[in-house]
């Protein structure tokens, strides 16, 4: 994605990425966790950065593989070329209940075996411990990146 408007297209996402996460979150510490390609582990720190541009003072924790996680999710994500890395902003104590919680996936022409589900999610929001995508930021079209999908409490911004 070396193209100037592609640039532009991913820059764009972002912006709207970062201004409906900081609507849904005023008054609330903040965790973005990404599922994120190996080769797209830039666009954490742009995020980052968009966040706080935005006011969020932001900090990038990546996370470690766990052995005995349930259904060796994380396992896979590693043989997908993916990591999970996670932004905090506010709060950042393991019992802020009040944190508002953004799952994003980014999806890269490299993640998904060909005919492979994509994994969109049907209608409506999913819940936050559910560990489903709120935002699927897709950078398989030729174009560059664009917002798949957007979970309605982002898009009206009530921080729920």
């Amino acid at each position: 994605m070396s193209d100037v408007s592609a640039i532009a297209r991913e820059r764009a996402a972002l912006t709207t990425i970062a201004d409906a996460i900081v609507a849904a979150s005023v008054g609330r510490g903040l965790r973005v966790a990404l599922d994120c390609p190996n080769t797209h582990l830039a666009l954490v720190d742009y995020l980052a950065q968009a966040l706080h541009a935005r006011g969020r003072a932001c900090h990038c924790l990546p996370t470690e593989p766990n052995p005995d996680d349930a259904g060796g999710l994380r396992r896979d994500r590693q043989k997908r070329g993916s990591t999970t890395v996670v932004i905090t902003s506010g709060l950042a104590t393991e019992t802020d209940r009040f944190a508002q919680r953004v799952n994003i996936r980014v999806t890269a022409p490299t993640t998904e075996a060909p005919g492979e589900n994509t994994g969109y999610p049907a209608t409506g929001a999913p819940s936050e411990e559910s560990g489903e995508p709120h935002i699927i930021l897709d950078y398989r079209d030729p174009d560059g990146p664009i917002i798949r999908y957007l979970a309605s409490h982002l898009t009206i911004g009530d921080g729920q």
